[in-house]
Order: structure tokens, then C-alpha cells, then sequence
């Protein structure tokens, strides 16, 4: 499996961004003439990435129906977001096409920026219908290590009738072997997504006992239910808000490693889900060391702009990393 992320520094690494988009466009299912928008919003928003911050975060995902490219950077964020949709608005002294092009070009446009400390863009392609019960919300951001070809950490969202099932895996280490064991984490979700976490988890460890093991977190949510269950083994670190606006519920999972040793049979633990509820998950190629009281009015944004800022705030950058966040589809 190819990476479909880059940290971008030079402007070699903007025709890099444009392919990157472009072959998982064209895995997506797109056709031709969107696989040239993706294309040109890819072509703009890595540039944009070096004129105004010098450096950033490139993350394309295709998932769930759609194609979501991500440009995240820690730069000195945007002044006056609409001024810079306009055409021929700059401020480093170019033609200033950039923003109004990707936001014309794509289905789904979101940007969140802070003055002084960077902006997350968000441009997104439906390729085909939203599988997501009950209004849900789904967006991730992933980058992979410096200098490996494969990302260790995987996530997926797998649906039944009613409920959408939800699993972030880190594959022990990075690189290929640590690719496997996600693979393999990921693939009993998606063979079992009716079943609850635990017992989700129960199967995974056998399937994982062949590689070098993940630590991993899976959360249901039945929005028709208004209930959440979540079982975790390891460090994914997960944060629940049960109101948008509210207090944030840190999620400890147990201790160990799955497909490595066998330890006592985990359970479930449950919650009320409504849509202003919020979910977070991410790897620890993540720091925890946030609060999104910080950032003021993230969580008005789509779910994949704010993993996308999460990612770029927070990515220690020297591991694999990935940000899959949740939103009831209410609120602001």
C-alpha cells in the first residue's frame, strides 16, 4: 500500500502532492474530469502550503463514499478567510488563485484558521453515497513516518443497518511489519462490524498473533439508540464530548498489546450519543497534550478539517500518526 501523504518543504514536492491526489482519486473511483480537479486543488494547496508557511502537512483520504485532501500547516494563519477566496487576493505577492480555485473545484470546502498559529484546509469529492447512519460525521488525517513507504497506523468505519463501527490501529514500530499487524486489525473489523468492541477485540487477538501486534480502540455508535460502547487495549488515546460545548471524558483503555499475550477478556464500556456529541481518537504519534478549548470554535468545522488541525498541532513528527474524529452532525 503506497503513502498517501507527505510533508511538503520544497517545490518539487508540490508536483509530488498533485500525483499523490491523483492516483488515489483515480483508486477512489473517480472519473476523469474530477481526478483533474483533485488534481489542480492538490496543485494548490501544497503550494500554498510553502508560500505562506514554508512548510506543512499534505494528507489525502479516501474513504466512506469520498476523497478527502487535507493541507495542514503551523504558519501564520489567515487573516481574513473570505478576502483570500477572492481572485487575485494575495499577500505574498502572487496571483492569488489558490483558495477560491480549491474551493471551486471541490464538492465539500472547510478551512479553520488561527492567527499566529497555522490553518487547516479541508477540500473533499464525493464518489459516492455516505454509508453513515443517523447524521454521523466522520474525518481523519493521516501521516506517515519519515522515511517509510507504508503507515503503521490504520483506521476504518464499517456499517450495519443502524450503527457504524470504528477502530484506529498502531501497528507496533512503523514501517511495513507495523502495516501488517493494522491490516490485520482492520480486517476482523471489517468481518465482524455487527459484533460489539470487546468481542471485536477478542478475535483480533488471534489474528494478530503472527505479527509483531497494535494497540487499538474501537468505538460503536447506534445513533437511532443514542448509545456509544467503546473498548480499547493500549495507548490510542480517545476523548469523548458528550455536548459539543462541554466537558471533554478522557477514555482510558486497558493495558496491553493485542496479538501479543493473551491477558483477561475485555468489556465494553457505553455512553449517550447525541448529535452534539464529539469523538476523538488518535495514535500516539499524536501528543496529548492539547485541549481544543485552545482553539476556539474548532468544533463548528467538518470532523476532517479538525483532525487535520489536531494532526498538524500536535504530530510529534517522528512516528506514524492518525486523527479519526466524530460528530453527531448537530450543533453549529
Amino acid at each position: 500500500m503506497t503513502r498517501d501523504d507527505l510533508i511538503v518543504t520544497e517545490p518539487s514536492h508540490v508536483g509530488r502532492a498533485r500525483v499523490v491526489a491523483a492516483s488515489a482519486a483515480t483508486r477512489a473511483g473517480l472519473p476523469l474530469e474530477r481526478v483533474h480537479l483533485v488534481s489542480l486543488a492538490a496543485t494548490e494547496l501544497a503550494s500554498n502550503l510553502l508560500k505562506h508557511a514554508g512548510r506543512g502537512v499534505f494528507s489525502v483520504v479516501p474513504a466512506l463514499g469520498r476523497l478527502d485532501v487535507v493541507a495542514v500547516d503551523c504558519g501564520p494563519g489567515i487573516g481574513r478567510i473570505e478576502d483570500s477566496m477572492r481572485d487575485g487576493y494575495s499577500t505574498t505577492g502572487t496571483l492569488g488563485g489558490g483558495l477560491g480555485a480549491v474551493r471551486r473545484a471541490a464538492d465539500v470546502f472547510d478551512v479553520y484558521s488561527r492567527r499566529g498559529q497555522g490553518t487547516s484546509v479541508l477540500a473533499r469529492w464525493h464518489a459516492g453515497p455516505s454509508p453513515l447512519p443517523g447524521g454521523l460525521r466522520i474525518g481523519s488525517a493521516i501521516l506517515t513516518a519519515p522515511g517509510e513507504a507504508e503507515c503503521g497506523d490504520r483506521w476504518t468505519a464499517e456499517t450495519t443497518d443502524d450503527s457504524v463501527t470504528i477502530a484506529v490501529s498502531d501497528g507496533l514500530g512503523h514501517g511495513r511489519l507495523a502495516a501488517r499487524a493494522s491490516d490485520a486489525a482492520i480486517s476482523t473489523v471489517a468481518a465482524h462490524p455487527e459484533l460489539r468492541p470487546a468481542r471485536i477485540l477478542e478475535l483480533m487477538q488471534p489474528s494478530l498473533a503472527s505479527t509483531r501486534g497494535a494497540t487499538v480502540a474501537v468505538a460503536q455508535l447506534s445513533p437511532a439508540e443514542g448509545r456509544m460502547r467503546f473498548c480499547g487495549v493500549g495507548n490510542v488515546s480517545t476523548r469523548f464530548y458528550a455536548d459539543q460545548d462541554g466537558p471533554v471524558q478522557r477514555i482510558v483503555s486497558r493495558h496491553g498489546i493485542v496479538g501479543v499475550a493473551a491477558r483477561p477478556r475485555p468489556s465494553d464500556s457505553a455512553y449517550s450519543w447525541s448529535s452534539r456529541s464529539w469523538l476523538v481518537l488518535h495514535s500516539d504519534g499524536i501528543s496529548d497534550k492539547w485541549s481544543n478549548t485552545d482553539w476556539p470554535g474548532l468544533f463548528t468545522h467538518d470532523p476532517a478539517t479538525v483532525a487535520g488541525w489536531i494532526l498538524g498541532q500536535r504530530g510529534r513528527g517522528r512516528d506514524d500518526a492518525c486523527v479519526v474524529v466524530v460528530s453527531g452532525g448537530g450543533g453549529r
